[in-house]
């Protein structure tokens, strides 16, 4: 069951990445948002601490991904959210969990969070399960290729220990990321 809700929602993100790009040159519907780009701040010990901000919505260049939280639900696995944050040229963070019934993350052996420096190939993965707590869930209705959709904004703050790739040796990481609504 764990190896089908990783594989699940990494096809989930691969489509929600494929429906993002196609929205680029579309004109932004929601003025009443609370911030035009989301933030990121991830710490580990001993390391470097990465922090950024990447645009809610790049208008007129395709190339580019417009980082939106999609909430998916799935009657195999669950509701859950699933968000790829790039910060081009700098860092990117793919992350993806599943929801309880309060709209708080489950803590899974399998959580789907990764990190990396943008040029480097090696990711850093959780060891185990992470902590993580949601605050300022809300989820609104979002147009793009022609089609509405649920998205989600909120703050994600999160510890635990990583791994960079195989060989790498376990480091506490915490951090927080911050998803502003569409």
């Amino acid at each position: 069951m764990n190896k089908t809700i990783v594989q699940t929602l990494i096809g989930m993100m691969v489509l929600c990445l494929l429906g993002a790009c196609s929205k680029a040159g579309d004109k932004k519907e929601d003025k009443d948002t609370s911030s035009d780009q989301h933030t990121y701040k991830v710490s580990i010990a001993g390391g470097k601490t990465y922090k950024g901000g990447v645009p809610c919505y790049a208008p007129g260049v395709v190339e580019l991904y417009n980082a939106i939280a999609y909430v998916i639900d799935n009657e195999e696995i669950g509701r859950g959210v699933s968000l790829i944050l790039p910060d081009r040229g700098v860092f990117e963070i793919r992350l993806g969990f599943l929801l309880d019934g309060n709209n708080n993350p489950i803590r899974t052996e399998n959580q789907l969070f990764g990190f990396r420096e943008w040029s480097v190939e090696d990711r850093y993965d959780p060891v185990g399960p992470i902590s993580m707590t949601l605050k300022n869930y809300q989820e609104h209705v979002h147009s793009f290729a022609g089609e509405e959709g649920t998205v989600a904004s909120f703050t994600l703050s999160f510890s635990g220990k990583f791994k960079l790739d195989a060989s790498g040796e376990e480091v506490d990481v915490t951090g927080e990321i911050v998803v502003a609504a569409p």
